[in-house]
């Protein structure tokens, strides 16, 4: 399958979807960031194996339906509903940040429909002693915030370009994505921060073969949360990227790649 970028319905509402590959079909679902486009190079590495599907969650590019979403419990009822509108009775998925948590979420809520699952820096969960970054708080101050944030190594071309330049101003259809992406991502995370308290304890109703995929230098969700995922589903694995921040697949791509279609098969 060639890649394209398609729409589906799903309750009445349009879903924006990177589509392509073949084989046995992988769910991709994305970050905050909304990397549901083939702009994205670990969707091509991904898709290379597999027949992927990177829908974007409602309210962020294209996709409708945020107005039906108010809190995680909708966002998981919407995805229940995209798994019966492509027609899978069970389906690997692989989750980045925002993503990872859904797809916890998910195979909380219906194990038996999740085989595989890759948590890649899930948030969802909380340790007190080392709280999630607060993403909503970004100051105009200091721009280069963003990137100190999101990545271990700041002359990363990738952190490079998220760190604007004097005088440069973003496009008005760069801006309206992003704040639209922050709006979204705020409908389920805003309070509390960007997890669900009771995630933790039905964690063990996890039924998939789990990957904890962690940036060893993460900053917005450390380290110590994919120790603890991999510590509270059953049989799951911890793997670590050295010297690497919360955009693994982007600061060190062949190995956040290589991770995944490994733990993939």
């Amino acid at each position: 399958m060639e890649p394209t970028v398609t729409n589906v319905e799903v309750l009445g509402r349009r879903v924006q979807e990177a589509r392509g590959g073949e084989g046995k079909p992988l769910l991709y679902l994305h970050s905050a960031m909304g990397e549901a486009s083939w702009m994205m190079p670990h969707l091509a590495a991904l898709a290379a194996r597999r027949e992927l599907h990177a829908p974007a969650h409602p309210g962020f590019l294209k996709s409708q339906g945020i107005d039906q979403i108010r809190d995680m419990a909708d966002l998981v009822d919407h995805y229940l509903a995209y798994l019966d509108v492509l027609g899978w009775d069970s389906v690997d998925v692989v989750g980045h940040s925002l993503g990872g948590w859904i797809g916890a979420e998910l195979a909380v809520r219906v194990p038996e429909r999740i085989s595989t699952l890759v948590l890649s820096g899930a948030v969802g969960i909380w340790i007190r002693e080392k709280p999630l970054a607060d993403i909503f708080a970004f100051n105009p101050q200091r721009p280069e915030h963003v990137a100190e944030l999101l990545f271990h190594d700041t002359s990363n071309p990738f952190a490079q370009a998220m760190t604007p330049k004097p005088g440069w101003e973003m496009p008005d259809e760069l801006m309206i994505d992003f704040m639209n992406a922050m709006a979204a991502t705020a409908r389920v995370g805003w309070n509390p921060l960007l997890h669900n308290p009771r995630l933790e304890a039905k964690l063990q109703a996890v039924r998939a073969r789990t990957l904890c995929l962690w940036g060893e230098n993460d900053r917005v969700a450390p380290i110590e949360y994919g120790r603890k995922y991999a510590s509270l589903i059953p049989g799951a694995q911890l793997e670590v990227i050295p010297s690497c921040g919360h955009m693994s697949f982007l600061e060190k791509p062949t190995e956040w790649s290589g991770a995944v279609l490994r733990f993939l098969g």
